[in-house]
């Protein structure tokens, strides 16, 4: 992402300020197995000195920044949401697209030979990163369940109420 380093270490600056912005520990992100993926889709999609800016500012102060919210948005759902639509999530165009009439809110196909705001022709605006990154996203996390019918406990986990990973409840005394 910054001339003259190396991709290795530019992954792990991703990585770091991935976990500064979502919550999740660095190791949390790395154990996706999404990271490059991750890391690969929002240089493919963004210029080097959007993310520069975006990877080199606070991350408390972040939040307002379009590419940042599409990368909170990546960890989470594994869902690419370009900075035109970093306002905006249309829960049923990622969850179900084709079922119950649900249909994408931008098509998932870039318009061939059309100039995007960033000036590349490939920009997409919202994608599916990988097939794992559905089940990956760290939204089951931190609502504490499962993808539905991709990862254990399996058929019927739904109809049990969520358990969280980190919850202790304190003791009144």
């Amino acid at each position: 992402m910054t001339q003259g380093t190396n991709e290795e270490e530019d992954l792990r600056e991703f990585v770091k300020f991935s976990a500064a912005v979502t919550g999740f520990s660095e190791f949390d992100l790395w154990g996706t197995g999404q990271a490059e993926a991750y890391y690969k889709t929002v240089v493919e999609q963004e210029r080097p000195d959007v993310i520069q800016r975006a990877l080199t500012s606070d991350p408390s102060a972040t939040s307002a920044d379009p590419v940042v919210k599409s990368i909170i948005k990546l960890w989470y759902v594994g869902v690419w949401y370009g900075p035109e639509l970093a306002g905006r999530m249309d829960v049923a165009a990622w969850t179900a697209p084709g079922r119950s009439g649900a249909k994408p809110a931008v098509p998932d196909d870039s318009r061939p030979g059309e100039e995007s705001g960033h000036g590349m022709d490939e920009r997409k605006p919202l994608f599916v990163v990988s097939p794992e990154a559905y089940t990956e996203g760290l939204l089951w996390r931190a609502i504490g369940a499962h993808p539905s019918g991709a990862k254990a406990p399996g058929y019927g986990s739904w109809a049990n109420p969520p358990v969280f990973e980190n919850f202790h409840e304190e003791k009144v005394s």
